[in-house]
């Protein structure tokens, strides 16, 4: 599974291209949670535009919620915002949306980059 991360002063940018592999895209997770940069951010922007083909199940998407659950009690509150165009992937995005338990992570759903920085860099709520 080819990506990217571009690390920047807030956030990250996250891009996945070819085919995806939900087993990898939990690996890159953890390898995500413990770069010395995770601290300090506050959001990150997933952009599956120009993937060619995905194994990724509701199964999955189970266990980045959970695992992302897990997370937030020590890193606090977290935008994640989901780039997808095709009409599978993103109802395996909102599946992941819905699944999530912690108010601490605020996950939306957009169609371009434009309109996800838009709200990233919105102020998020305090709980």
């Amino acid at each position: 599974m080819p990506h990217t991360n571009t690390w920047e002063l807030t956030g990250l940018y996250r891009k996945f291209t070819g085919e995806v592999d939900g087993e990898e895209i939990l690996e890159s997770n953890f390898e995500v949670q413990v770069h010395p940069n995770f601290d300090n951010i506050k959001f990150i922007i997933n952009d599956f535009t120009e993937m060619t083909g995905f194994t990724i199940t509701t199964t999955h998407t189970r266990a980045y919620a959970k695992t992302d659950d897990v997370m937030s009690r020590t890193k606090g509150r977290l935008k994640i915002a989901i780039i997808a165009s095709d009409d599978e992937h993103i109802a395996l995005a909102e599946n992941y949306r819905e699944e999530m338990k912690n108010n601490k992570i605020d996950c939306e759903i957009f169609d371009t980059e434009e309109d996800a920085r838009k709200w990233t860099s919105l102020p998020q709520i305090p709980f």
